[in-house]
């Protein structure tokens, strides 16, 4: 995208690939047939309108004549502007114009020019759609799935971006979920097999939409392919977030990379709290829907990315989260995407806003129900237990373990370590009869009373 000029990749009426150019015009809406001089003699109110034009693929620009003709083979940069394509006819320089397009990246849209777009119409004749083509569990997940499909298409206007996990057994429909996510999102690849370095690759260049099958082998933190994945994909849920890695031929220099975007992932189970906590859970269970083969509605789906491609480009920018919503911090950036979309739509999501806050409570339940809560209350207590004047400096893994009602081992002791680093990111100390928790230290004490009010001890 340059200024308000924007190349979309999409297939014509004889299904080639092309490309899809949007510029703006100032056009009267009152009186269209208007010269400028009259515009402007009569102060004739003006609007911003797109305007579409489909160029075809492997275009360069002579940079001294500004002639645009197609020169192939493409990936050989020409050096002659011929007169018999309408240019100089002299050796120059040349710049692209139009890439060669990868038709197996993403599913290319096909374009059609729809005039008037009734934006509840868009939601409701989709998600009638989206109701026969796959089975949830809650009523209310086919309207989160599909707004959150939908606002995949107004990217550049959003912040954050929460992540749909669909979790269930084999032929659960949990796979079905993100084959439909391919079919009408905005530029979803599937990566079934699909390298980190080409993962990042198509976040960063083209920002596509990563859906991930079988997710759980690939986000697996005990191998370093499997973390690598984590530390691309956990703060990825906002706008702005980077991934930087070390250039491979100077030492002195990093090579960063935009991480953030849509994703998506599907397993047969869980993910760790880190992940969980960005994300929107959809527990899948096996059942059939309606239309058990997409291909048998692929037209239809066909028109609705057509439909949504004329959303994308020809509405605003969806309206702000109202201040007094109701849902703060990572919850409400989780939902922020959904919501507003929503509201651009003109969908009531009051229903939405009290899920995101009934989530936000299940989540709450589970820190108190977790390891860690349990670890923090010992400590605690510890701490309270003793007198002001006879505070405690440091409390051994020993004593944890044994106030835990666990026996002491020295594995037990490396577990409780890797908790106290890892997660609750607390420091600690070996001594000669072992290793201590610094409660004296200032930067476990200021943490300690935050880890107390975020787990509710």
């Amino acid at each position: 995208m340059i200024g308000d000029v924007f190349l979309e990749p999409i297939l014509n009426q004889d299904n080639k690939p092309c490309w899809l150019k949007r510029t703006y015009k100032n056009i009267s809406i009152t009186k269209p047939n208007k010269n400028v001089k009259e515009i402007i003699k009569n102060n004739i109110s003006l609007e911003k309108t797109p305007v579409f034009e489909i160029l075809p693929e492997g275009l360069w620009q002579c940079k001294k004549c500004g002639a645009i003709s197609t020169f192939l083979p493409y990936d050989k940069k020409p050096s002659n502007c011929y007169e018999s394509e309408g240019g100089c006819g002299r050796n120059s320089d040349f710049k692209v114009v139009t890439e060669i397009i990868n038709p197996d990246l993403w599913k290319i849209p096909f374009w059609k020019d729809i005039e008037n777009i009734g934006t509840t119409e868009i939601f409701n004749d989709s998600l009638a759609l989206i109701k026969k083509c796959i089975v949830f569990v809650e009523e209310i997940h086919y309207k989160i799935y599909l707004l959150w499909i939908i606002s995949s298409y107004k990217n550049e206007a959003l912040e954050s971006i929460g992540f749909p996990t669909f979790i269930g057994l084999i032929d659960s429909g949990k796979s079905r979920a993100l084959d439909l996510i391919r079919e009408i999102g905005y530029r979803m690849v599937h990566c079934a097999s699909i390298s980190f370095p080409a993962m990042v690759r198509c976040t960063h260049f083209y920002g596509a939409g990563i859906l991930l099958d079988e997710a759980q082998n690939k986000l697996n933190t005990r191998t370093e392919t499997g973390q690598q994945y984590l530390d691309f994909i956990k703060p990825s849920y906002r706008r702005g977030s980077k991934y930087t890695v070390a250039d491979k031929e100077d030492q002195k220099k990093t090579i960063s990379y935009n991480n953030y975007g849509y994703k998506a992932f599907a397993g047969e189970r869980g993910f760790d709290r880190a992940m969980t906590s960005r994300g929107i859970k959809f527990e899948m269970e096996q059942d059939y829907p309606e239309i058990e083969r997409l291909s048998d509605v692929q037209q239809q789906l066909n028109d609705m990315q057509t439909t949504f491609l004329n959303y994308k480009y020809k509405t605003g920018t969806p309206p702000e989260l109202p201040t007094d919503i109701g849902i703060k911090g990572r919850i409400r950036e989780v939902f922020e995407s959904i919501i507003r979309t929503a509201m651009h739509l003109g969908v009531p999501y009051d229903d939405i806003v009290e899920y995101a806050m009934a989530r936000k409570k299940e989540q709450q339940e589970e820190l108190t129900n977790s390891e860690e809560w349990e670890i923090l209350q010992v400590i605690k207590n510890n701490e309270e237990n003793e007198k002001l004047f006879d505070a405690p400096e440091e409390i051994s893994f020993q004593e944890i373990l044994e106030r835990m009602g666990r026996e002491y081992s020295p594995k037990a002791a490396q577990h409780l370590g890797y908790v106290f680093r890892k997660k609750l990111q607390l420091n600690t100390k070996r001594r000669n009869n072992g290793t201590v928790l610094l409660l004296s230290d200032p930067k476990n004490s200021r943490k300690l009373k935050y880890l107390y009010r975020r787990y509710g001890t």
